[in-house]
């Protein structure tokens, strides 16, 4: 075989093992330095000459493990048609309406049937935890078929399971049913049970460029020209426990040694508190201090920069810390025994698709305000290529890029964090005299 006859068939099959759209296919052939005739040869495969909305299964049978057996396109169809239904339980989004549309026509586009999906929202979603520990202690099968929540919830489950000896989570992955999850990088997967749709989601430091031009780290929220410009979000989540945890690593200390979380905490309280205007557990408050020129740096999600840049704030950016934070993505998990198994399946492959990662504003009909809840970043390298046109000059105030995502965004503990946090908060508290 002759060598470019190699370089086309390693193209070829990186291509489709990614699952490159059409248009991936022809940026990254064109970057080798391939011909036309012969990134044309690739498109023709039938990996490509289907439509975006083809199924899995268009090629022939998928092994899908949690059924127990290979299923073919219309194997599939016969399950979409008998289950009807599938149940997520999510957050609350601007466009949750035209989310739950999208996907009820992807499986009408593809399988030619009609389903409901049952789109339950809450921003506690600890409270579908409990339903599900209700459920299975009385015998029952789970209320829903998929958890998309953060990824401390999904070590809650897993670590109740533990204790209580239960079962309460399907192992599903892979599964041909969720062919995306090839796309998205390891780091984003918790084995067999769990995997990311959000690449970069975490609490961080958002900040007035226009005002501010100095802060590289968490810890130069000690800096004493940020006195009275600095709003802090309240000790006692997950929001302020990044902060704690992000203050901690930028001054070299280690978040599991509790002498260096008590000198964290001291930090905080010393150093950072007299720059403080107020604490807040309000997000209305925090945009209206922001927006209004109050205060200068609000420590909260990274999506209220792109949220107050899009509402007309354009000196609004968001910090990727130089020592790294804390990430607190969004995981999809299938809860034991789903009523609903393949359309569970079906929507975590399509909240991984181009167009649910991506979505296209006009074809969604939604706002960029919508678009910037639903984006949150690159989970995996195929992806790069998707960002629109109207972001793509700014997406990189308000996102990492894929070397920040693999360099500077870091995991958590859980297990140590859930039980240490109340404790770390109580500190923190106290210190501020709260």
């Amino acid at each position: 075989m002759s060598k470019h006859n190699e370089l086309l068939d390693r193209f070829a099959g990186e291509a489709q093992r990614r699952r490159y759209t059409r248009r991936q296919v022809v940026k990254a052939g064109l970057a080798l330095g391939l011909s036309g005739a012969m990134i044309d040869s690739v498109l023709a495969m039938p990996a490509f000459a289907q439509d975006a909305t083809a199924s899995p299964a268009a090629g022939g049978p998928v092994n899908v493990p949690i059924v127990g057996k290979e299923m073919s396109f219309d194997d599939i169809k016969a399950a979409i048609a008998e289950e009807k239904v599938v149940n997520v339980g999510n957050w609350t989004y601007t466009a949750s309406d035209q989310l739950v549309q999208r996907f009820q026509q992807y499986i009408k586009d593809v399988y030619d049937e009609d389903i409901t999906l049952n789109y339950a929202q809450s921003q506690s979603p600890s409270t579908y935890l409990t339903e599900l520990y209700t459920a299975v202690g009385s015998g029952n099968s789970s209320p829903y078929d998929v958890l998309a929540i953060e990824e401390n919830y999904h070590a809650e489950v897993q670590a109740q399971a533990a204790s209580e000896s239960v079962k309460l989570v399907e192992d599903f992955l892979p599964s041909g049913l969720v062919p995306n999850a090839d796309r998205v990088f390891d780091n984003f997967k918790k084995g067999a049970t769990a995997i990311g749709f959000q690449a970069s989601a975490s609490p961080a430091i958002i900040y007035n460029s226009d005002k501010v031009d100095f802060l590289t780290d968490w810890k130069d929220l000690a800096d004493e020209r940020l006195k009275g410009k600095l709003l802090m979000w309240l000790p006692g989540d997950i929001t302020g426990g990044g902060v704690l945890l992000g203050v901690a690593n930028s001054l070299g200390l280690d978040y599991q040694d509790p002498a260096n979380m008590d000198e964290a905490i001291a930090y905080l309280v010393d150093k950072v508190h007299p720059n403080a205007l107020k604490y807040t557990t309000d997000f209305g408050e925090a945009q209206q201090l922001f927006s209004s020129g109050l205060v200068d740096v609000v420590t909260f999600w990274n999506s209220m920069a792109r949220l107050q840049y899009l509402n007309g704030q354009e000196s609004a950016a968001m910090l990727v810390a130089s020592s790294g934070q804390y990430a607190v993505n969004g995981y999809m998990f299938m809860p034991v025994d789903p009523p609903h198994p393949v359309l569970g399946q079906i929507f975590v492959d399509w909240r991984l698709s181009d167009d649910a990662q991506f979505p296209d504003i006009d074809a969604w009909g939604i706002s960029k305000g919508s678009w910037a809840e639903l984006q949150e970043g690159f989970m995996g390298e195929s992806y790069q290529d998707l960002v629109p046109d109207w972001i793509k000059d700014v997406y990189f105030n308000f996102y990492p890029t894929v070397d920040q995502l693999k360099s500077q965004y870091l995991g958590v503990d859980w297990d140590y964090y859930t039980e240490n946090s109340s404790d770390w908060y109580d500190k923190w508290l106290q210190g501020i005299g709260l």
